[in-house]
C-alpha cells in the first residue's frame, strides 16, 4: 500500500491543529462558491476516488456553467461530507489545494504556503491524492487547445467517445470509466488491483510537447504497482484436458477426450425417427429464402487465422508481442469445408492473411458471387476482442467494416448473408485497422454468429478445434437439411453452453440478425 513517508508525517503533525480544525463544511462550501470552474474541475477531478460519480456532477457542471453563471452543484461539499469518518481529509483537501497552485486559498485558511508547498507539491511521496492522478492533472495543465483537440480525435480512433468534453479532466475521468486506463486505489487496495496506464503513455508519447511525461506515466506506474504486469491482449484461450486455460500445446493433460466424445455423439442423438420431409404440401414456401440451384446453394469463404506474427502497423498502434498460435483451428477449417461442401457450397478458403490481404481477399470473393448464388457465408477464425477480429498482422478488423463490404455487392441486395465468427470477445485495447466503410449501407439479410457472446472468451482444444465450430458443424449436418438456421444456431448455443456448464468454463455463443425470411441451406420447394 502506498503510504506518506515519515518525515511528511512528522511536518504534518506539526500543521496548527487550530487551523486545520477551520476547515469544516461551512468553510468548504464558501470556498467552493469563491472558485473559478476550472479550478473547481480540477479538485473534483483530483479529490473523487470513484471517475464515474466525478465525471457524472462535471458533465452536469459543465452544462450548467454555460448558461448560469456563479452556478455550482456542492461538489467539494459533497466530497468532505463524505469524508468526515477519516482523520485525514482535511489534509487531503490541503493537498489538492496545493496540487491546483490555490496558494490564495490556503493562505485564507491560515497556513504557511512555503510549508504546504514543500509537503505536497514538491514531496513525490506525499500522496493523500494518487500520485497517478497528480500526473495526469501536470499533463492536463500543459495540454494546449490544438494538443488537446488531437488529443480527444486520438482517442476517438479507439472508440473512446470523448469529443464532446470541453476539459482534459473530463476526457481523463471517460478513460478511467470505460478502463481505458485503471489507478491502484491508494486507502482500500485489492490484491487483484493494479495501475494500467501503457495505452494512454503510447498517445502522450507522440506529442512532443508532452513526450516527457510519458515516461512520468510509466515511472509511475512502477511505483504503484508490486510489480509491473506485461501487457495483455484478449486472446481465444486453448482448451486443454483440465480445463486449466494455459497455451501448452506440448502437453496433453487432459479429459477433453470425453468432451470430444461429447461434441461427436451430437451429431446423431437429437435427430428424430421420423423425420417429416420439407416437400410437404403444408410447408409455406414464401416465408423462406429461395435456394434458385440445389447444386450451387451459394459460396463459402473461410479465413483461418492460425499463425500470428507482430507488424510495424500493430506495434506502432499497440506495441504487442505476436499474438499465440490457434493450433487446431485447422481442424475447424476442415470440418467447415466438409460441412458446407456437403451442402453444396462452393468453397474458398486462405490461411493466415494479414490485414490488407484479408481485406482483398474478401472483396475477390465478392467478385465470384453470382446471379445463381442464393446464400453468401463468411467464416472467420481467429483470435479476437470485442467487435473485431485480428488478421496474421496481429492488426485487429472491426467486423462491422467486414460486414458493409458484403452488404456494398449489389448482387447479394435481398439474399441471406452469414458470418461465423470464431473469436474472443473480451474487452480489449488496440486499434483496429482504420478504413472507410462504404456509405448508404441498409445491412439487411444478415445472420452474424458469434462464437461467445461480449465479455466472455471462446475456447479450443490445440490438437480438436474449438467447441463453437465443432458442434455448430455437427448440429449443421444432423439437422442442417430440415431445420432452418435459427432454430440450429439455438441447439447450437444449448450444446455449448450445457457442456461448458459440465466442465465449469463459460462461453455462450450468440447470434444477431436482419433476416426478413427463414434461412434454410437446402432446395426448397
Amino acid at each position: 500500500m502506498m503510504c506518506i513517508d515519515a518525515s511528511v508525517q512528522v511536518e504534518e503533525n506539526a500543521l496548527s491543529a487550530k487551523n486545520l480544525n477551520a476547515i469544516n463544511l461551512e468553510v468548504i462550501s464558501k470556498i467552493e462558491k469563491e472558485l473559478e470552474v476550472y479550478d473547481l474541475i480540477s479538485l473534483v477531478f483530483l479529490l473523487y476516488d470513484v471517475p464515474d460519480t466525478a465525471l457524472d456532477r462535471l458533465i452536469i457542471l459543465q452544462r450548467i456553467s454555460r448558461d448560469i453563471e456563479g452556478s455550482h452543484l456542492n461538489l467539494l461539499f459533497d466530497w468532505a461530507l463524505s469524508r468526515q469518518g477519516r482523520p485525514t481529509w482535511r489534509q487531503h483537501f490541503l493537498e489538492a489545494l496545493a496540487v491546483c497552485q490555490l496558494y490564495n486559498v490556503i493562505r485564507k485558511l491560515g497556513f504557511h504556503v512555503p510549508t504546504i508547498k514543500r509537503l505536497y507539491s514538491t514531496n513525490e511521496d506525499s500522496s493523500h491524492i494518487n500520485p497517478m492522478k497528480k500526473v495526469l492533472y501536470h499533463i492536463c495543465e500543459n495540454m494546449t487547445s490544438d494538443t488537446f483537440e488531437n488529443f480527444k480525435k486520438t482517442l476517438a480512433s479507439f472508440d473512446m467517445n470523448v469529443l464532446q468534453y470541453d476539459t482534459c479532466e473530463l476526457v481523463l475521468l471517460q478513460l478511467m470509466s470505460q478502463k481505458f486506463i485503471t489507478l491502484k486505489l491508494l486507502n482500500n487496495e485489492r490484491s487483484d488491483a493494479s495501475c494500467k496506464i501503457e495505452q494512454l503513455a503510447k498517445i502522450i508519447d507522440r506529442e512532443p510537447e508532452l513526450k516527457e511525461y510519458a515516461t512520468v506515466l510509466r515511472n509511475t506506474e512502477s511505483k504503484m504497482n508490486v510489480k509491473l504486469e506485461s501487457p495483455s491482449t484478449s486472446v481465444e484461450k486453448p482448451f486443454n484436458g483440465n480445463l486449466n486455460i494455459k497455451e501448452d500445446n506440448n502437453t496433453e493433460t487432459c479429459d477433453f477426450n470425453e468432451v470430444y466424445s461429447m461434441i461427436e455423439k451430437l451429431h446423431f442423438e437429437d435427430i428424430p425417427i421420423d423425420l417429416k420431409s420439407d416437400r410437404q404440401p403444408s410447408i409455406n414456401l414464401n416465408d423462406r429464402y429461395k435456394i434458385t440451384n440445389k447444386n450451387r446453394v451459394g459460396i463459402c469463404c473461410i479465413i483461418n487465422q492460425e499463425v500470428f506474427y507482430p507488424s510495424k502497423e500493430s506495434m506502432e498502434y499497440a506495441n504487442e508481442k505476436a499474438l499465440p498460435r490457434r493450433d487446431g483451428s485447422t481442424k475447424d477449417k476442415i470440418m467447415l469445408e466438409k460441412t458446407m461442401r456437403g451442402l453444396n457450397f462452393d468453397i474458398i478458403t486462405r490461411d493466415n492473411l494479414n490485414s490488407n490481404e484479408m481485406i482483398a481477399f474478401i472483396q475477390q470473393v465478392l467478385k465470384k458471387v453470382s446471379a445463381e448464388d442464393s446464400v453468401f457465408m463468411l467464416c472467420i477464425l481467429s483470435h479476437g476482442i470485442r467487435g473485431c477480429v485480428y488478421a496474421a498482422d496481429s492488426i485487429a478488423i472491426k467486423v462491422d467494416y467486414i460486414q458493409n463490404l458484403v452488404d456494398e455487392k449489389q448482387s447479394l441486395r435481398g439474399k441471406p448473408k452469414v458470418l461465423i465468427l470464431q473469436a474472443c470477445q473480451v474487452d480489449g485495447a488496440t486499434s483496429p485497422l482504420v478504413a472507410d466503410s462504404p456509405h448508404n449501407m441498409r445491412k439487411t439479410d444478415f445472420l452474424v454468429c458469434w462464437a461467445t457472446a461480449p465479455e466472455f472468451e471462446a475456447f479450443r482444444h490445440p490438437k480438436a478445434g474449438t467447441l463453437f465450430i465443432q458442434i455448430l458443424c455437427g448440429i449443421i449436418n444432423a439437422r442442417g437439411k430440415r431445420e432452418h438456421f435459427l432454430d440450429l444456431f439455438t441447439m447450437v448455443n444449448d450444446k455449448v453452453v450445457t457442456i461448458c456448464t459440465l466442465k465449469g468454463i463459460e462461453q455462450a455463443p450468440i447470434v444477431n440478425h436482419t433476416l426478413r425470411k427463414k434461412l434454410y441451406l437446402q432446395m426448397s420447394g
